[in-house]
């Protein structure tokens, strides 16, 4: 009798809980986007940033769609990189979601009945604590497949888990809302809207911290709606992780839970219902009280619509390890209910209805060469075609592949700069190689060539898993043994590299037995000394040192990770830093904004964290000009704070300023000081990379062409002036200095052409018979206006004759126009004639700017081809 009365309130609560949504509060992205805008729109700096790839080992995808009636045409949603769209079957892919105030996706789905309506939920999906798991502001919709987008509300939901269409009315569609991960929230759970968006109900709502992670409708049966609900915070399980169904197209709701585990350990729930049989579902459950670690995958069979369940297997899954909260999607054969496919760590298949399961693999072939093997894992979503259930498109993260077998072969599409870089390091060669850790996409190294999206982008990997992954964080090269490399994965696993034999030894610091434990951050920072190429100094809840190139470790610090401050109470450091100017001045930070210091070498160490935030101190710079001074960043972005924290102390830490008053509320991950120019400074943002010519007073949005993408990591060469861009989504970019500090050395205000490099056109293979496109380079004409306007390029030859000449558009400030050294293309009807480009001969010439009535020369030399 109790049962039954507890089961008609909660139905009733359920039902109550359906109101017409009112306006809900605006993000703060949107905000900040429009100030982004402006710093765009008003930036002097608009030099052009230059793509450097990579490619070969792709990124993390967590949404594809494919569109069954235009064959070829497929969608891709990188977490952090865009929505990505090919109409030739992956041969060449366009970002389809730019200029927009967001950058993380959850999911998309395009209507079934009019493919060319898509919508898109904003705010990844997955719950990571590395500052990069970037919430969204709702939902948004094409009506012209992705030519153009409009935002439909939601803006408080964060982080979106799916969405759903009507199978044949395009203007029905469910979004299951996570909600913010890390704070509470009452904008979360199932929303409904009956007219294509423009105005939504709340119509499944459990409490505060338990959003909605999954979401069906029964095809056969669109009345028949099943939606899965996750206790998501503070943690990532609970008792309210549960099943709830719908007979009436959302109306009202019944907790469906009968055969379910009733304890805590429940975590994250995936969903899938028969094309044919509205009463027949799949629930595939993440259950962290479960297996030997604590985080088997159970998989649960309704045939009743959801009154009942059944576990349909009586082994232990293990195919989640303890990351079930990372995916759990799981598919029916639209033409076979008893098959089943379940994505975790591995892509699990069943042919009996769950009962056995055996792990699909199969021969991965990419579309450029790549050291990988086997198919990626971490599977995060996967569409099956409907009328040939053998065609299959996959992501994980790896990126994107599919088959058109069933999973015996594939092709691994990894020809989209998407990369998700953590960190980036430059060697001392010239030219420089670049090295950078991502994702779970290993470290990769290569130099800074421009991408070419027809060509394969050269670079490396330096290490790579056997399962074609694994997390690269921090790579350093010995500045005096560049064969000597030092990389890491996550929490600790340092490793030291002989690049030229390739040995490698793992360095991860061990301690006396009797040491407390060592905790680290996922990303744990370590360094070199600037003092000693032999001493490396790491640091988790204490800081250690290796004068042996990690051999051995000692602890210099007690644990840091204890602040007098309660609120500041931290897991280990998120940032490491040791002077150039001072040895044994090392700073490290916490993950919670504690600052700590030692003058000696760590014999002291003091807590100077009064006036910063309790936010996650991600970068710390010494100044290279002044001992006393420090820059650091700090991120909220675990906490559900976007605001940006950037500050200066000129005192060791005993006071802080902060530096970020001319910036916009956009999360800061690194600042870096111009090695040349002690007043210029550079911090890369949540959209962006930025410059300050007065040491952090004012800032301004640096060049043109860099998408709005986090740029998690900043390097310079001394030597080439090259600034490195490492970004969350986007791959590796670069920008020339050199005019910068001309113009800031010249004190320039008025029209001006800088300083031209010597180029080359490209040389000539006659092997081939035709043009070394490894050779291809585009000349940077760079120049300063006073007043925005138009400008006039011409290229002179020593007889007087223009041999070529362009116009553009100008800005007032730096303006760039890269050349690409063609002075004539030469066409011909002729059969077997191809047509060439004529370039540029060496020899020397002149460059005129005309703007504003106003002409400056310059020198150009091109040299003999190379």
């Amino acid at each position: 009798m109790i049962k039954v009365f507890l089961s008609f309130s909660l139905l009733l609560f359920l039902c109550d809980t359906k109101t017409t949504l009112a306006q809900q509060p605006k993000s703060p992205l949107e905000l900040s986007y429009q100030q982004h805008l402006k710093k765009k729109e008003n930036t002097p700096y608009n030099l052009e940033w230059i793509q450097l790839g990579p490619t070969i080992n792709s990124a993390r995808a967590d949404a594809v769609q494919v569109d069954p009636s235009k064959p070829g045409t497929m969608y891709v949603a990188f977490g952090s990189g865009n929505l990505w769209k090919t109409i030739n079957n992956g041969l060449t892919w366009k970002p389809i979601f730019e200029n927009q105030p967001v950058l993380g996706i959850g999911d998309i789905a395009l209507a079934p009945s009019n493919s060319d309506i898509i919508y898109l939920g904003t705010g990844e999906s997955l719950k990571k604590p590395r500052n990069f798991t970037m919430p969204g502001n709702g939902v948004y919709r094409s009506d012209d497949a992705g030519e153009t987008w409009r935002h439909l509300g939601l803006d408080d939901s964060w982080h979106i888990g799916e969405i759903v269409v009507h199978p044949t009315n395009p203007d029905i569609v469910y979004v299951a809302v996570l909600g913010h991960f890390w704070s509470t929230n009452t904008n979360r759970g199932v929303y409904r809207s009956m007219n294509g968006g423009k105005t939504w109900e709340h119509v499944l709502y459990v409490d505060d911290h338990t959003g909605a992670n999954d979401i069906v409708i029964s095809p056969s049966h669109p009345e028949v709606v099943y939606a899965s609900m996750w206790e998501n915070n503070p943690g990532i399980n609970g008792k309210k992780s549960s099943v709830y169904t719908s007979k009436d197209a959302g109306k009202t709701w019944i907790k469906s839970d009968n055969g379910f585990p009733t304890d805590e350990g429940k975590g994250r729930i995936g969903l899938a219902v028969s094309h044919t049989n509205p009463d027949k579902a799949y629930a595939f459950m993440d259950h962290r009280n479960k297996g030997e670690d604590k985080g088997a995958a159970e998989i649960y069979k309704t045939l009743d619509g959801g009154k009942s369940w059944e576990k349909t297997h009586d082994h232990e899954l293990m195919f989640l390890s303890v990351v079930g909260w990372y995916f759990v999607d799981i598919y029916m054969n639209p033409l076979n209910d008893d098959e089943i496919f379940a994505l975790g760590v591995r892509l699990a298949h069943s042919t009996d209805g769950g009962k056995n399961f055996s792990f699909i693999g199969g021969d991965v072939y990419h579309l450029f060469p790549s050291a990988a093997d086997p198919i990626h894992l971490d599977h995060c979503e996967m569409w099956i075609n409907p009328q040939n259930p053998n065609h299959l498109a996959l992501v994980n993260d790896g990126g994107l592949y599919v088959s058109y077998d069933k999973g015996t072969t594939w092709t691994h599409f990894n020809n989209i700069p998407a990369g998700e870089f953590y960190d980036i390091t430059l060697d001392q060669k010239e030219p420089y190689t670049i090295y950078g850790g991502t994702q779970d996409d290993a470290t990769v190294y290569g130099h800074a060539k421009e991408w070419n999206p027809k060509f394969f982008d050269e670079w490396k990997y330096l290490w790579i898993d056997p399962w074609s992954g694994g997390d690269g964080c921090i790579t350093l090269v010995d500045p005096e043994d560049d064969n000597t490399i030092y990389y890491s994965s996550q929490e600790g696993g340092v490793r030291r590299m002989d690049l030229s034999s390739g040995l490698v030894t793992f360095i991860r610091p061990k301690l006396a037995e009797d040491h407390p434990a060592l905790k680290y951050n996922f990303i744990t920072p370590y360094l070199l000394s600037p003092h000693d190429h032999n001493t490396l100094y790491l640091a988790g809840n204490y800081v250690l040192k290796s004068t042996n190139r990690g051999d051995t470790w000692t602890a210099i610090s007690d644990d840091l990770s204890i602040s007098r401050d309660k609120n500041k109470k931290a897991l280990a450091a998120g940032a490491l830093a040791e002077s150039a100017l001072q040895k044994d001045l090392i700073y490290m930070g916490t993950d919670r904004g504690a600052f700590w210091v030692t003058e000696n070498g760590g014999k002291d160490w003091v807590e100077r964290s009064k006036g910063l935030p309790n936010n996650y101190i991600r970068c710390i710079t010494p100044s290279v000009y002044k001992a006393s001074r420090v820059y650091i960043t700090l991120s909220g972005i675990n906490y559900d704070d976007l605001n940006v924290y950037v500050y200066k102390s000129e005192d060791y830490g005993k006071t802080w300023e902060p530096i970020m008053n001319d910036l916009h509320n956009e999360v800061a991950y690194v600042i870096k000081e111009d090695p040349s120019f002690e007043s210029i400074l550079y911090a890369g943002l949540y959209r962006g990379a930025y410059i300050s010519t007065d040491r952090g007073k004012s800032w301004s949005q640096l060049g043109k062409g860099l998408p709005a993408i986090s740029v998690a990591d900043i390097e310079i060469d001394k030597k080439s002036k090259d600034l490195i861009a490492a970004t969350h989504g986007r791959g590796m970019y670069k920008l020339n200095l050199a005019p910068i500090h001309e113009g800031y050395s010249n004190k320039v205000s008025d029209n001006y052409l800088f300083k031209l490099p010597e180029v080359a056109p490209p040389v000539y293979n006659f092997d081939l018979n035709g043009i070394d496109n490894r050779t291809l380079e585009k000349l940077p004409i760079t120049f300063w206006v006073k007043d925005a306007g138009e400008a006039s390029i011409k290229i002179i030859a020593s007889d007087g004759k223009t041999i070529w000449s362009t116009d553009m558009k100008t800005s007032k400030g730096y303006n760039q126009f890269r050349w690409n050294l063609i002075v004539n293309k030469v066409e011909s009807p002729l059969p077997y004639f191809i047509h060439y480009n004529e370039f540029i001969k060496p020899d020397n010439y002149q460059v005129d700017i005309t703007a504003g009535n106003k002409t400056v020369t310059g020198k150009l030399i091109i040299k003999e081809a190379r």
